[in-house]
């Protein structure tokens, strides 16, 4: 009986917590002010915080350079600093990578992506 206590317990826990790690798609694009910060979260992701917003783009076919690369451009069309749903590349050094999915996050979310 404890047993099913503690799984209500967590299971209860989870629903409660699962909207503050939930992350919407970007639904239409974005354009990023000139002080946004695009930085690595993994191998094959990057986190951008734009004032009080903060978004997450995954790369289509992941992005070789971009453990090594020390700047990191977001543009969509070659117009620099605009974010799309569809159709915005990452610029890294030696590299241009096609971002397959944007997703709002919350800040919370932008420093554990950060941290990987």
């Amino acid at each position: 009986m404890k047993l099913l206590s503690a799984l209500t317990l967590a299971a209860a826990l989870a629903v409660v917590a699962a909207p503050a790690f939930a992350a919407d798609p970007l639904t239409e694009c974005v354009d990023l002010g000139a002080t946004h910060v695009v930085r690595r979260a993994g191998d094959s992701a990057v986190a951008i915080q734009d004032g009080a917003q903060h978004y997450r783009a995954e790369m289509r076919y992941g992005c070789n350079d971009l453990g090594y690369s020390a700047k990191l451009k977001i543009s969509t069309d070659k117009q620099e600093g605009r974010l799309c749903p569809q159709g915005s590349k990452l610029a890294t050094q030696r590299d241009l990578c096609s971002i397959s999915r944007v997703e709002k996050i919350d800040e919370q979310a932008f420093k554990r992506y950060i941290k990987r």
